[in-house]
């Protein structure tokens, strides 16, 4: 027995140390996925959305998760809205172990215009005011926030009929205000065209429960922009929805935060998710998102799957093929029509197209 143990556990004990050690604190953002889906649903919501009387918060969509996080890697500077404790501002961390924050931190493996070819229409946008420029981030900074808007502006403009929905969850301002970042949001052109170009409804005298599909998309014949922000609309700021931020009793979306790395843990709290909108009306008429993305936790149970998941991407690539094919995938739809991920354009599984295709076929009975 002893020979046994040792023949065994000790090649154990020695792959630990060697691995752990190159997990933990490997520096680069190398991941074990390569490959995105090369799915074309740059029509998803003109093949699925047959009513133009479809309310937008009733439409099934895929989304993305930091949406505009796929250029972090280990040159990137620390977002100055990260708290003065957070792990990413230690010196000594950063130093050793920066790959694993990018591995935390990237979200998404390809940019805009991939992500809206890939079928995504719920943006999560982070961003933050950082040397005089509006920046999009997750912990890191990623890109300047004109580099995302250049393929969506491009893309909504040669796709009439699509829109999308732009939720600025977090922002931090710095030193600039809202009215800042919708100037800007309203002057940063392409093809003479800003995103606000495209917002068709008027958000001051129009509900978010009332909006239709014809009244964002002009009865598909413009793209559309549904916004977001945790400010409140007024007549100086007329192109969004107070996303609402616990400060009020204004609530536009109901998004819960599962936080975990487990996938038993995130079905199950899907599931609860899905029982309780199911008996309730009080969140009908605002969006409803199904977070179904993963968590990188260095804390008791979600160490392990956090460690050797090895980054969000790559826990992504595998949970996402899970849960699209689990039995009451389409039933979640029914209540939490937006389906947020990590990795959206995942090929694993044929994730995305499967996901797709479950978006079409749900829109078209609204």
């Amino acid at each position: 027995m002893k020979f046994i143990r040792k023949r065994i556990i000790r090649p154990i004990v020695i792959l630990l140390i060697i691995i752990v050690p190159i997990v933990l604190f490997a520096k680069g953002s190398f991941s074990f996925t390569f490959a995105t889906s090369k799915g074309d649903y740059a029509e998803v919501m003109r093949e699925g959305v047959t009513s133009g009387d479809a309310r937008i918060v009733d439409i099934a969509m895929l989304g993305a998760h930091d949406a505009f996080s796929h250029n972090i890697t280990t040159a990137s500077a620390v977002d100055p809205g990260e708290p003065e404790d957070s792990l990413v501002r230690n010196a000594t961390l950063d130093k050793f172990a920066d790959g694993i924050f990018v591995r935390l931190a990237k979200a998404q493996k390809s940019g805009t215009d991939q992500l809206l070819q890939a079928g995504v229409r719920y943006f999560d946008v982070r961003l933050s005011y950082y040397e005089d420029e509006w920046y999009t981030k997750h912990a890191l900074i990623s890109d300047r926030l004109s580099a995302y808007l250049d393929g969506m502006i491009a893309f909504l403009d040669a796709n009439p009929g699509e829109f999308v929905i732009f939720d600025m969850q977090h922002v931090y301002l710095g030193t600039a205000t809202w009215t800042d970042l919708f100037d800007f949001l309203g002057t940063y052109e392409v093809g003479g065209k800003s995103l606000l170009d495209f917002v068709n409804h008027d958000p001051l005298t129009e509900e978010l429960g009332e909006l239709t599909y014809d009244g964002v998309t002009a009865g598909g014949a413009k793209a559309g922009v549904v916004m977001l922000a945790n400010v409140a609309s007024e007549a100086a700021l007329p192109y969004h929805y107070n996303r609402g931020n616990g400060d009020t009793a204004i609530i536009n979306i109901r998004s819960l935060w599962h936080n975990t790395s487990d996938t038993a843990t995130l079905l199950a709290g899907i599931r609860e998710e899905y029982d309780y909108l199911n008996e309730t009306v009080i969140y009908r008429d605002i969006l409803r998102v199904n977070q179904a993305q993963k968590t990188g936790a260095l804390t008791q149970s979600d160490l392990w799957d956090t460690i050797f998941g090895w980054s969000l991407l790559d826990m992504a690539n595998n949970s996402n093929n899970k849960l699209v094919h689990e039995a009451d995938f389409a039933d979640w739809l029914t209540v939490m029509p937006i389906f947020m991920v990590d990795f959206a354009d995942s090929p694993n599984g044929d994730f995305n197209t499967l996901a797709n295709e479950a978006f079409i076929a749900y829109n078209q009975t609204l």
